[in-house]
């Protein structure tokens, strides 16, 4: 959307890399918010191997995306413990 103010500053050019600045740190806010709830869910993992988590939070901040999203599908999944006397 196009306002007044905007037309009258610097023209449509000026309203549209307005938008572009929005959406671009609204698309920064989403890949900050998704390392920190995977780097949170990873802290909070109880028994993890230390070596292991520090892997993993090393994907995570290396590879924003792919590694909290890895960490959310692959990561999180904990060892059943085996039971001595199966049924």
């Amino acid at each position: 959307m196009i306002t007044w103010t905007a037309l009258a500053a610097g023209g449509a050019e000026a309203a549209r890399t307005g938008a572009w600045e929005t959406g671009a740190t609204a698309a920064g806010a989403v890949v900050v918010a998704l390392m920190v709830a995977a780097s949170v869910s990873l802290l909070r993992t109880p028994d993890q191997d230390p070596v292991l988590r520090l892997f993993w939070l090393l994907v995570i901040l290396a590879f924003p995306v792919a590694g909290a999203g890895l960490w959310f599908v692959l990561g999180r999944r904990t060892p059943r413990p085996r039971d001595a006397h199966p049924a």
